[in-house]
């Protein structure tokens, strides 16, 4: 299809501390609690998914999914947006080290506020060992909007990344694998009523039109 090639991906060159970076990997998924989520206090809803690579061999050394607020207030939407953060092993190679499909899948589970939000960027990170050769890229051109609704878990798709897509080539995909998801989500959160989790079959992926 002739729209999915409207994905972009667009260098920006950035300096960033390697030591702070090579901490975080490390520590990012060891050191994070476990979810609490009830939905008879909280005014916030919760949503669950999963992005998966088609290699073992990971392509960048960070990964980060953002997810946005929809607001016409850019201090809501810088308040209520929020990258989702995925970080392969790296210590002896480059390596996914997700929950499912032997490290090629990633769960996440977000608790955010009431409203509208979508999935449109993909931010990659390139760490080549010097701080002046570090970068940044980003994939985006693509929308995956959904709603959180107080009180409910909701489930908001698979995500499949094709990090080596060539020229032509769809780098984003989408599925529905609720069933799946919703059953690895149990063990890694197992503090969460899952029977509760919705299942969205409206939500789907879009491509920006050529102008």
């Amino acid at each position: 299809m002739k729209s999915t090639t409207k994905i972009k991906i667009t260098a920006v060159m950035r300096v960033l501390v390697l030591t702070a970076f090579i901490f975080f990997g490390a520590t990012s998924k060891s050191s994070a609690q476990k979810l609490t989520f009830n939905p008879k206090t909280t005014s916030n809803g919760l949503i669950f998914g999963s992005i998966t690579f088609p290699k073992e061999k990971a392509r960048f050394n960070g990964y980060y999914m953002l997810i946005s607020y929809k607001s016409t207030d850019p201090k809501l939407v810088r308040k209520y947006s929020k990258e989702v953060h995925f970080i392969p092993a790296q210590i002896t190679r480059m390596k996914h080290k997700g929950d499912l499909d032997n490290g090629l899948t990633y769960l996440f589970a977000v608790e955010k506020p009431e409203g509208e939000y979508v999935i449109t960027n993909i931010r990659l990170f390139s760490n080549s060992g010097f701080q002046v050769l570090q970068k940044t890229s980003n994939v985006n051109g693509f929308s995956i909007p959904f709603k959180v609704n107080k009180g409910q878990i909701q489930y908001v798709g698979n995500i499949l990344f094709n990090e080596y897509a060539e020229e032509g080539e769809t780098i984003i995909g989408y599925q529905n694998n609720f069933e799946k998801d919703l059953a690895g989500i149990r063990i890694e959160e197992p503090y969460v009523f899952w029977d509760a989790a919705k299942n969205d079959e409206t939500i789907k992926l879009s491509f920006e039109k050529e102008s």
